[in-house]
């Protein structure tokens, strides 16, 4: 049996603009050695080849404004590195800025459980802002930074298409 992790892949097109596609991770069955369950492969830097890899990672919490419901920065940004950004908590709107289409290569909403790999490191960048839950609720942005360094080909290598 084959799994596929789901990836936001957020990149920069040719023209300038953020844009979002959805993406996979495969997964390959795997067992013994209390490694039961679907894997995908290690990425480590390609120099380092026995696991001791300098994964970078940060945690981060964005609390809810306020006095602007529901508004994240204003300020147009790019990522500031190739990571992973995986959403442990909150709702967002991720949004390319200077495109108005309602179109979801332009906006993707970020859910709880939801990872995207932000490498938009330059164009016009994109914008977010805080949605309600299924409750009716805005929530903090609560997330983990996954800096990608040497192993970042190997990861966009693996990624399939899901459109």
């Amino acid at each position: 049996m084959k799994s596929i992790i789901p990836i936001i892949r957020m990149y920069t097109d040719e023209t300038g603009f953020t844009r979002f596609a959805r993406m996979g991770l495969p997964l390959i069955e795997k067992t013994g050695l209390g490694s039961v369950g679907h894997f995908s492969s290690l990425f480590v830097n390609e120099n380092i080849l026995d696991n001791a890899g300098d994964v970078r990672m940060q945690f981060g919490v964005t609390p809810i404004p306020e006095n602007i419901e529901g508004e994240g920065p204003k300020l147009a940004h790019t990522a500031p590195r190739k990571q992973l950004v995986i959403t442990l908590g909150g709702n967002l709107e991720f949004k390319s800025c200077g495109v108005d289409k309602e179109d979801p290569e332009y906006k993707v909403m970020i859910c709880p459980g939801d990872i995207l790999l932000a490498e938009d490191l330059e164009g016009k960048g994109h914008v977010w802002r805080f949605v309600e839950d299924s409750s009716g609720n805005l929530q903090p942005w609560e997330r983990c930074y996954v800096h990608l360094g040497e192993e970042y080909d190997h990861f966009v290598s693996q990624l399939v298409s899901l459109d």
